[in-house]
Order: structure tokens, then C-alpha cells, then sequence
């Protein structure tokens, strides 16, 4: 990670109280994300989730999940089988406005599957403060991959994929064709 204190993403304008309180959180977020032992969900949940209008995006254009339940269920299933998820807490990007804040930050995720395998994050949300404790209410973890060239490779697949088609063609519709008896 960059340097404690460069913010790449900007340092936001929480004052230095919200900034400590919801890193303080961030931090919890990540042990739990660190340690995930589903003996602890439950607590983790409640300690940390909002129960009310809560959603998580996942990496994935279809991982949309909506209500505590449904949230619980992904970080349930995150613990069970995707990885470690490390963030970069000494550059968040913290804003606020009353009981309401916002952060950005990077990290990535070391795959169980492969201990070779480790995707740059981005994580970002909303807390919200409920009773003098900020919880989640939004999050959005997103892979933070340029796929500029894959899609390079992808298109220079299919033309190459369409030439060979074309010259087979060609090749077909050139043999001598022979009588059927």
C-alpha cells in the first residue's frame, strides 16, 4: 500500500472524530474479513451491519444483494470460500454530513483456491450512525482490474477467429466437388 497519509483517493471532509470512528470500524470490518470464523457472523452482523436498507454489490454484475438477511448470507458465504481481504485503512477516503459518511479505499483479496491468486480491491460505502455507533449500510466491493487489454486480446481473437472461417470457406468452395456414385 502507498504511504500512510497519501490519500489517493482523496482524504475526504470527515472531521478527525468520524475519520478515527469509522477507520475503527473499517478495522473491525477487516479482522472479521481476516479471521472469518463463522462461530462470530451473527456478532459481526450485529455489531457492524445496519439492519435496516442494508446492500452489498459484489464483484460480479449480478451479485446484488438487498436486506440483513440476504447481507449476511454473502458475508456468510464470503468467509466460507472466497479469501483474505486486506485494506489499505491508513488511506481512507472518509466524508460526512451529520449521521451520514462515506469512504473509498484499495486492497485486495488472496484467493483460498490459490495462494497465487491475489486480486487488487477497491471497497467502498455508507454508514450510517445508529445510537452513537456507525454501521454499514452499503457496501461495494469492486475488482479494481484493467481489462483494456483482454478486451484488446478478445477482439483480435474474433477477427482471427473469422479470417480462419473465411479461408475455410474459400478452401471448401474451391475443392473439385466429386459425383455421389
Amino acid at each position: 500500500f502507498p504511504a500512510a497519509g497519501s490519500y489517493p483517493y482523496g482524504r475526504g471532509n470527515a472531521s478527525e472524530i468520524v475519520r478515527r470512528e469509522i477507520t475503527s470500524t473499517l478495522e473491525r470490518f477487516q479482522e472479521g474479513y481476516l479471521a472469518r470464523d463463522p462461530a462470530h457472523l451473527e456478532t459481526f452482523m450485529a455489531d457492524l451491519f445496519s439492519t435496516t436498507n442494508t446492500a452489498i454489490l459484489g464483484t460480479m454484475p449480478r451479485e446484488i444483494y438487498v436486506g440483513f438477511d440476504r447481507v449476511t448470507e454473502v458475508v456468510g458465504e464470503d468467509w466460507r470460500s472466497w479469501g483474505d481481504c486486506r485494506f489499505d485503512l491508513g488511506n481512507v477516503h472518509v466524508s460526512s454530513c451529520g449521521d451520514v459518511a462515506w469512504f473509498a479505499t484499495a486492497g485486495f483479496v488472496e484467493f483460498d483456491l490459490s495462494r497465487h491468486l491475489v486480486l487488487p480491491l477497491r471497497l467502498s460505502g455508507v454508514l450510517v450512525r445508529e445510537h452513537g455507533t456507525w454501521r454499514f449500510q452499503h457496501l461495494q466491493f469492486q475488482f479494481d482490474l484493467d481489462l483494456s487489454l483482454m478486451l484488446l486480446l478478445t477482439a483480435l481473437l474474433g477477427i482471427w477467429v473469422v479470417v480462419q472461417l473465411i479461408w475455410l470457406a474459400v478452401i471448401v468452395a474451391r475443392r473439385p466437388r466429386r459425383p455421389l456414385s
